[in-house]
C-alpha cells in the first residue's frame, strides 16, 4: 500500500480529507473490541473514461498489531460493479480483525483498469481471492499479504498510479492523534468541499446535497462483540466432538473438547476476555451434549456468557480442562 501513501502525500494539498465521527460514538479501548472497514460510497464523475474498455477496481485495507509482532496488513482487491459512473455503497474491505492496541492504519486507493491489460488480469485473479480474507485470521494475513504484494508488483510494472486514495492512522485513546473511533473517512478530489460534510442515512451530504466530485468515503466500524465468535475451526471441533459422544467414543470426545477449549482461549480471532467467554461456552456445550446429541450453532451463540459474568474474573484453563 506504500503507492497509496506516495499519492496521497504528493496530493494532500488537492485532496479533502475528513473524518466524521458516528453520532454519539465513543473510542474503542484496546483489547475490548474488534474493528472493520467498508466502503460506504464511492463516486465516479462522468468525465473519467468507463465502460466497456475500463473499469475501477479498488485497493484497501487496515494495518494493524497482530500476533504481537509487526504490524500486519489486512487487504483486499475489489471491482466493483462500476461499468458506468455514479455512487456504489458497502462492501467490506477487511475482515473484523480485534484491536489490540498500537497504531491502526487505513488506506484504499482506487485505479482506473483496463480490462484487457495485465493489471485487468491481476484485479480478477487477485479478486477470486478475497473471500478467503477472514477467520482464521493468522492464516487470512498471510492471505492478505500475498495479495497486496502480487498487485503492488503488477502496479510497479505498469506504472499505473491510484486516481484517488487516502491514508488515515487512528491510535488508542489518550495518544496524540485520531482515536481509533466508529465514523465515517472522507476524500474529495477537490482541495475543499462544497459545503459542510455530514452522514445523512448512509450517505455523503455536503451542505445538505450529495456530493457529485470524484469521492470515496470509507467507513470504520468499531464494535465489542463479534457477531461470529464460533470460527469454522471451532464449529467443526464441537460438532466432531458431539459426534464422538453419540458414537460413544469417550476418548475422542475429550481431545476434540481439549482442543477445542485451547484453540478458543487463544484464538487470535478474539480479543482475551472474549477468549475466555468462548473456550467456556464451548465446554458447556460439549458437556450437555454428552447425553444429547449436537448443539445447533445458533443455540451455541445464544448460550455465550456475557462479558460481566462475575465467573470469568476467576475462570481458569485449568478448570474448563477440568
Amino acid at each position: 500500500m506504500s503507492r497509496v501513501s506516495a499519492w496521497f502525500g504528493a496530493r494532500a494539498e488537492h485532496t479533502h480529507l475528513a473524518f466524521l465521527p458516528g453520532p454519539g460514538s465513543r473510542p474503542l479501548l484496546p483489547r475490548e473490541g474488534y474493528l472493520r472497514v467498508w466502503l460506504a460510497e464511492g463516486f465516479l464523475a462522468q468525465r473519467r473514461t468507463w465502460g466497456n474498455e475500463h473499469f475501477p477496481a479498488l485497493h484497501g485495507g487496515v494495518t494493524l498489531s497482530f500476533l504481537g509482532t509487526e504490524p500486519v496488513t489486512f487487504s483486499t482487491v475489489t471491482a466493483p460493479s462500476w461499468s458506468t459512473p455514479g455512487v456504489h455503497l458497502d462492501q467490506h474491505i477487511s475482515p473484523l480483525v480485534p484491536y489490540l492496541g498500537g497504531i491502526v492504519g487505513v488506506e484504499a486507493g482506487l485505479y482506473q483498469v483496463s480490462r484487457t491489460g495485465p493489471l485487468g488480469g491481476a484485479v480478477r485473479v487477485l479478486g477470486t481471492l478475497a473471500g478467503l480474507v477472514g477467520p482464521p485470521l493468522a492464516g487470512a494475513a498471510a492471505i492478505a499479504g500475498k495479495i497486496s504484494d502480487g498487485l503492488e508488483a503488477v502496479l510497479a510494472e505498469t506504472g499505473n498510479q491510484p486516481i484517488l486514495g487516502v491514508h488515515w492512522s487512528m491510535v488508542a485513546p489518550g495518544g496524540i492523534g485520531r482515536p481509533v473511533q466508529p465514523g465515517h473517512l472522507v476524500v474529495i478530489d477537490a482541495p475543499e468541499p462544497p459545503g459542510p460534510l455530514e452522514i445523512v442515512e448512509g450517505r455523503l451530504r455536503a451542505g445538505g446535497e450529495p456530493v457529485e466530485l470524484d469521492h470515496l468515503v470509507l467507513r470504520v466500524e468499531c464494535r465489542e462483540e463479534r457477531d461470529d465468535p464460533i470460527t469454522p475451526v471451532l464449529a467443526d471441533l464441537i460438532r466432531r466432538a458431539s459426534e464422538a459422544a453419540l458414537w460413544g467414543n469417550l476418548d475422542t470426545l475429550e481431545a476434540l473438547r481439549k482442543e477445542a477449549i485451547i484453540r478458543a482461549w487463544n484464538s487470535t480471532d478474539l480479543v482475551p476476555r472474549d477468549g475466555k467467554r468462548v473456550a467456556k461456552m464451548i465446554a458447556d456445550e460439549i458437556d450437555l451434549a454428552r447425553p444429547m446429541g449436537i448443539v445447533p450453532e445458533r443455540e451455541l451463540r445464544d448460550r455465550l456468557p456475557s462479558r460481566d459474568d462475575p465467573e470469568l474474573k476467576t475462570l481458569s484453563l485449568d478448570a474448563l480442562l477440568g
